[in-house]
């Protein structure tokens, strides 16, 4: 089973989200920025990897989620997320096509990759969200 993480990436009341190119393993669908977990590092290095790595930025973990998985037929994947916070620099897209900040209750018409919808159906997900959807959490990028 291949592990990835993610970042739900928030900013007062809004959530990222990024698309994926049309030649990537779900075309055009929508995702949570992450990637595939190196042997060598846990989850959470992980996240802060490949944030910097797709979008140009650093982030901040602000409370872990509950992963979920997924078998796409082709592969199997466990994805963990992270509920995280831009600590600085500007999103330049490295390896998507487009990107949108969206409410809660948009993230509903959001044309996602199954295991990302997951994360967003998971109760439990949806809970942390709200709790720091809305606080006084100012991104510093």
């Amino acid at each position: 089973m291949l592990k990835v993480s993610c970042a739900i990436i928030i900013d007062e009341r809004r959530v990222f989200t990024a698309r994926q190119g049309p030649a990537s393993d779900h075309p055009l669908k929508w995702e949570f920025p992450g990637g595939k977990i190196h042997e060598y590092e846990s989850a959470a290095e992980s996240v802060l990897r490949e944030i910097q790595e797709e979008l140009d930025i650093r982030v901040e973990i602000v409370e872990p989620m509950i992963a979920e998985y997924h078998d796409y037929g082709f592969k199997q994947i466990e994805l963990i997320p992270f509920l995280c916070i831009i600590k600085s620099g500007r999103i330049k897209l490295q390896e998507h096509v487009e990107s949108n900040w969206v409410t809660i209750e948009e993230l509903d018409y959001v044309d996602f990759a199954e295991a990302d919808r997951l994360l967003i159906e998971n109760k439990t997900n949806l809970q942390i969200l709200k709790k720091y959807v809305g606080e006084n959490i100012h991104n510093d990028g």
